[in-house]
């Protein structure tokens, strides 16, 4: 072996950089802690969004009607692009 190596490096620009944060790639478990608790806090929002508009007679139909108009387009974006 003669000591030589090749290095390839490759630079994905903004949306790499952002794409990595979203996987939580390369960064430490503090980083890893930041992205579980802002989805559990996104979760517990949506959900409170959701009791809350089951309280409001006058919005609940049109908000359930765009709740399950939500559901099927995030399936049909996983069932049909995500697979």
């Amino acid at each position: 072996n003669d000591g030589l190596y090749e290095l390839m490096q490759t630079n994905a620009g903004f949306i790499g950089f952002m794409n990595d944060l979203h996987k939580g790639r390369d960064t430490g478990s503090v980083w890893l802690w930041i992205i579980d608790i802002a989805a559990i806090l996104m979760v517990l929002i949506s959900f409170s969004g959701l009791v809350l508009l089951l309280y409001i007679k006058r919005k609940r139909t049109a908000g359930l009607i765009l709740l399950a108009i939500g559901f099927i387009v995030i399936w049909f974006f996983y069932h049909f692009w995500g697979q």
